[in-house]
Formats: C-alpha cells, structure tokens, sequence
C-alpha cells in the first residue's frame, strides 16, 4: 500500500486535474516506526554491567532508573549510553579492585552526575565532596 500510484478518471466533469507528484516520502511513517522500536528498546534492553561476582550489588533503584535514562537520551537522539547504564557498568568492577586514577575520576564523577539527577541533598553533598566537577579531556576520551 506504501507505492501507489495516482490515477484520475475522466468522468466529464470540469475540473482542473490534480498536479502530480513525486514519490511521496514515507520519513513521518519511519520516523514513527523508530520512535516505537526505540522506546520498546530502552524499556526492554538487557543491562550490561561488568561480570563480577559484585554484580548482584548494584542498587536497585540504579537499575530502574536506567530505563528512564536511556528514554532520555532517546530524546534526545544521542546514540551513546546514558551516563546512568556507564555507571552501573563500572560498579562492580570497581568493587573487583582497585582502578587506575583516572578511572576513578571517571567512576566518581559519574555518581555525581546520577546523584544530581536522581537523589537526595543529602547524597549530592557527599558526592561533592568526593567527585570532580568536570573531567579532563584524556579522561572524557576514556
């Protein structure tokens, strides 16, 4: 039904025929067939997280609030993953041992940021007092 084509009958009435037209686009029907796929995606994608056997530690809460992070940043069009699956991620990795410098800035920065969009005061001054406010720049390419 999507390929049609127009055609106009010749009943005798007086008319001006209806001007033809390209192949219409069919971009709202895909851009509609994404928006489903991509919001039944973000609320039914498996959650990748490090194996560990620390894995089992990761708040529950967390792992809720991922599903409302990747609908987001599908919002948003960004096709990375939402800081908030990077953090679940790297938890229990962080458990398994110690991490690089680096690494760790990364780690804490990122429960900044979850902090700030999902938590309490009380927990955000915590974190300030721990977390960086901005990474460098080798550290975002990490």
């Amino acid at each position: 039904m999507e390929n049609f084509n127009l055609v106009q009958l010749d009943f005798g009435f007086e008319c001006e025929p209806l001007p033809s037209q390209e192949k219409t686009s069919n971009s709202n029907k895909k851009r509609s067939n994404d928006f489903v796929f991509n919001f039944m995606d973000c609320l039914t994608s498996l959650i990748i997280v490090f194996k560990s056997s620390w894995q089992d530690t990761i708040p529950k809460d967390t792992l809720i609030n991922i599903k409302l992070s990747r609908l987001l940043c599908s919002v948003k069009q960004e096709e990375m993953a939402s800081l908030s699956e990077t953090l679940a991620y790297m938890m229990p990795r962080i458990y398994e041992a110690p991490m690089p410098t680096d690494w760790l800035n990364i780690y804490t920065w990122l429960g900044l940021k979850y902090v700030i969009k999902f938590k309490n005061s009380g927990q955000l001054n915590a974190m300030t007092e721990i977390a960086p406010s901005k990474l460098s720049e080798y550290e975002m390419g990490l």
